[in-house]
């Protein structure tokens, strides 16, 4: 651990922070915390163990860890009886978000509700049509301040949970009518401003839409207006990284940077001025794209390289990764859950990590050979060590990468260079028709070559999962693979042996558990009602309104399909009528011994004995109809607060989210009960 000092304080700051998510330390135990800390600071000046010596700094740091992450994410609640009801607030914008179809976001801060002094972080929802803001911006407005919204259906995207990370527990829709009390004179005011202005006066001046967003993307740190459809054929192919600020993009900024200040090394200790004005320039440029994590990691990284080279000590790249997240985590706990940071850092490592058995494998003797096959190293490392991330969190991960590297990477140099013309340009009010032409063609051939390559959708690996713990196996393999290259050894290769036979008995136990697994489901939705009926790895959902079928598919039943393993799911119409391994009517469905029933408006009073009564359009039921142990439920087709008032319990999707039934082996045959229910109940159930 000589060589790396960092890695011990960096294990126990890690563990610290995971530590703290999942427990706490309360603002009651501020004296403790500070205990706690004198103890092992203590313990660890005096107890002098050598053997044991990562062991304890490793502890106090995760005590450290443990302690600062509490204390980052704690926050002073709002009073609950200022919630839910319209309140004066004033509020202070501090960073601009990706916009919705009828919203733009922003993160605010609360100064003032009603006569109260606040000092909480919201999610502002703000209309389209009011005037743009930006960070630093005062408003007075009227609005209704809410909870951040759980999410309601299962596998769904918390997005509760990133807010949270962002320290944001609310959630404002503002009105069209609000007072602007004070525009902000502030650095990420002025950037933000200029990055705005910046793509109007592209597309002005004759620019393509997509030659804008570009240059927004890879120069500004602004994806904010980036087509969707571009971005996603972008992520197919493995290249993404392109269209987002990040440590490919700052060693080119750098390297123009030390091009341009070449000069410099023909001058007395030129050498190290010149280091120092480019790493100014990359602080610079972080502050200007708003201190990103991926660009942060790369300037601290580039940083601290760069400065141990000129101190003339050997450099080490572990060492230097190892400081960059330390440094990074102390500025922000929370990075350690965002996926750029973990995508970022991962990419790194394994890129130096592997190394090695390409530069063993292959031996070119040429130049161009050693450059071709260092290029296709770098990738293929690249890709092995941010796997397991993309399929955690996006299910899908590409084979297409190599090819979209192959031809971005160097179409990235002149990308970035064409965009920093375009901005010199811009800025000097050089007009150059020939110019935007060859600009937008290049741009326009870069967007079509990855349109051509995401085509091939069979290299496209979409719709796998992975969870945590499969991840994890998946990263310890990959390091054990260099390890066993390196030093090879029967321990070695056991051990890498024991981690297959536990990624596939983590797979086939899961494969199993899906299986045999029956279930309906209640989702929510926002004014449609959908049931799902799931039976092992096949899966039927029923829509009350069929044409909203494309969105729900996207955000939530590909969702559900993918994390729980469905082969195959089929979308239906709720009035239709199936009798397949359940039975449906046209208003009730038997599946496996449970009874789903559901009124509509204007639907007859009916006696009802079924397990679970579903309420659709705001339908009125009278308690007396129903069966005692019948289970009521609202979902989304209500308005919110519909039979709040009712006296008998009512699963409500808006409050509690979607329902889900399991169905246990023991039950009774679905077909027996039916028949015994339609003889019971004719008119309810007739077909």
């Amino acid at each position: 651990m000589k060589n790396q000092p960092f890695i011990g304080p960096l294990a126990g700051l890690m563990l610290g922070i995971l530590f703290a998510e999942s427990l706490p330390l309360s603002d009651i135990a501020n004296g403790a915390k500070l205990l706690i800390f004198v103890f092992f600071v203590i313990f660890l000046t005096f107890f002098r163990l050598k053997r044991y010596d990562f062991f304890w700094i490793s502890m106090v740091f995760f005590v450290c860890g443990w302690m600062f992450t509490s204390n980052f994410n704690s926050y002073e609640p709002i009073p609950s009886q200022k919630l839910g009801k319209d309140s004066n607030l004033k509020l202070k914008i501090e960073e601009i978000y990706r916009p919705s179809a009828k919203f733009r976001k922003y993160k605010a801060r609360i100064l003032q509700i009603d006569s109260l002094r606040a000092n909480n972080y919201i999610l502002l929802y703000w209309r389209k049509e009011n005037q743009e803001l930006y960070p630093n911006d005062e408003i007075q407005i009227q609005a209704e301040i809410l909870p951040t919204q759980k999410p309601l259906n299962p596998h769904q995207f918390d997005y509760s949970k990133w807010l949270r990370r962002q320290k944001i527990h609310y959630t404002i829709f503002s009105d069209t009518v609000y007072e602007k009390i004070k525009s902000g004179n502030s650095i990420a005011f002025k950037t933000s401003v200029y990055k705005r202005e910046t793509h109007r006066k592209l597309i002005e001046n004759g620019y393509t839409k997509s030659s804008a967003d570009l240059i927004g993307a890879m120069l500004l740190g602004d994806r904010t207006e980036m087509d969707p459809e571009t971005e996603d054929n972008y992520r197919k192919t493995g290249v993404v990284h392109i269209l987002s600020i990040s440590g490919l993009h700052v060693m080119m900024v750098y390297s123009i940077f030390m091009i341009l200040l070449y000069p410099l090394v023909y001058l007395k200790n030129g050498k190290l001025i010149r280091i120092l004005l480019s790493l100014a320039l990359i602080w610079s440029f972080v502050v200007f794209v708003g201190f990103q994590p991926p660009v942060l990691r790369s300037a601290v990284m580039i940083s601290v390289y760069y400065i141990t080279v000129s101190f003339r000590r050997k450099p080490n790249i572990y060492h230097t990764l190892a400081v960059s997240a330390f440094i990074l985590l102390w500025i922000n706990p929370n990075f350690l859950f965002d996926v750029g940071f973990q995508l970022s850092f991962a990419a790194v490592f394994f890129i130096v990590y592997l190394h090695p058995i390409y530069q063993k494998l292959f031996k070119p003797k040429s130049k161009l050979s050693k450059n071709i096959i260092a290029f296709i190293g770098t990738s293929v490392s690249a890709q092995l060590g941010t796997m397991p991330f993309t399929v955690l969190y996006f299910n899908q991960t590409s084979g297409l990468f190599l090819a979209g590297n192959v031809v971005m990477i160097i179409a990235s140099y002149f990308m970035m260079a064409g965009g920093m013309l375009a901005l010199i340009f811009l800025e000097l009010n050089w007009n150059f028709e020939w110019w935007f032409s060859l600009f937008n063609r290049i741009i326009e051939a870069c967007n079509s070559y990855i349109r051509w390559l995401s085509s091939f959708d069979s290299l496209v690996f979409e719709n796998i999962s992975f969870n945590p713990l499969e991840s994890i196996l998946i990263l310890w393999l990959l390091i054990l693979i260099g390890i066993i290259w390196k030093k090879p050894s029967f321990r070695n290769v056991l051990a890498a042996f024991i981690l297959i036979v536990c990624f596939q008995i983590q797979q086939m136990n899961q494969q199993e558990k899906f299986n045999h697994k029956k279930e309906m489901i209640v989702f929510h939705q926002t004014r449609n009602s959908v049931i799902g009926f799931r039976n092992g790895q096949q899966l039927d959902v029923y829509l009350m309104d069929i044409s909203d079928s494309v969105n729900l598919e996207k955000y939530l039943i590909k969702p559900y399909a993918i994390k729980e393993k469905i082969k195959k799911y089929r979308i239906r119409d709720l009035e239709e009528i199936q009798n397949l391994t359940y039975f449906k009517s046209e208003n009730s469905i038997f599946f496996e011994g449970k009874h789903l029933a559901w009124l509509s408006e204007n639907q007859e009073e009916i006696q009802i004995a079924a397990n679970y009564l579903l309420v659709q359009h705001n339908s009125e039921i009278n308690k007396e109809f129903i069966h005692p142990k019948t289970q009521i439920i609202v979902d989304g087709s209500n308005y919110p607060n519909h039979l709040s008032d009712l006296e008998i319990p009512v699963w409500n999707t808006r409050e509690k989210g979607s329902l889900i039934i399991p169905i246990t082996p023991d039950s009774p045959k679905a077909g027996l009960l039916a028949y015994n229910l339609k003889a019971i109940f004719p008119n309810f159930l007739s077909d």
